[in-house]
């Protein structure tokens, strides 16, 4: 398998790792306030009233979720809990704020991938210039001619010295 490949294969492997990293953690609800002495459903009632009242968009979802949303780049999910005699109020990211991250992401393992993939087209060239064209140009080929004992090289048949290790021949 060509390493080219290979390279593409893993960037693409750690970039789904990554983002699927970046969604369950960022996806975990966190807390934001603890409401002292207060019961989930007047709670929920008063706070749905309150952020109606000061013009946030709300959607209220499953599972006690709430999307309050005041414009594209400010927007969460709140999470409603009881807890004992408290009701606790976490959130969730916005996938704003994950799509950003994966972005950023992305962005690095695109250069890193590149960087890696020219060092790599680079070694392969030079080994192709001096291994392959090189002898050709020179007028013998690795399947022609016999090889140093030093280095291991085609050499020409006529050759007291070797072009490559200077050493000489017997």
């Amino acid at each position: 398998m060509d390493a080219c490949l290979i390279t593409f294969l893993i960037v693409i492997i750690i970039f789904a790792v990554c983002l699927v990293l970046i969604f369950t953690i960022g996806r975990r609800p966190k807390l934001l306030c603890t409401i002292p002495n207060r019961d989930i459903i007047t709670y929920r009632h008063e706070m749905l009233n309150r952020l109606k009242y000061q013009n946030y968009e709300i959607q209220e979802k499953k599972n006690d979720h709430v999307f309050v949303n005041k414009d594209f780049f400010s927007s969460t999910t709140l999470v409603l809990k009881q807890n004992g005699p408290n009701v606790e109020v976490c959130f969730i990211h916005s996938n704003s704020n994950a799509f950003l991250a994966v972005f950023i992401i992305l962005f690095l393992f695109v250069w890193i991938a590149a960087i890696i993939l020219a060092v790599i087209a680079d070694s392969k060239s030079k080994s192709y210039r001096e291994n392959e064209l090189k002898p050709l140009l020179m007028g013998y080929s690795s399947s022609v001619g016999r090889m140093c004992p030093t280095c291991g090289r085609p050499i020409p048949m006529d050759a007291r010295i070797c072009p490559y290790c200077a050493k000489p021949l017997a």
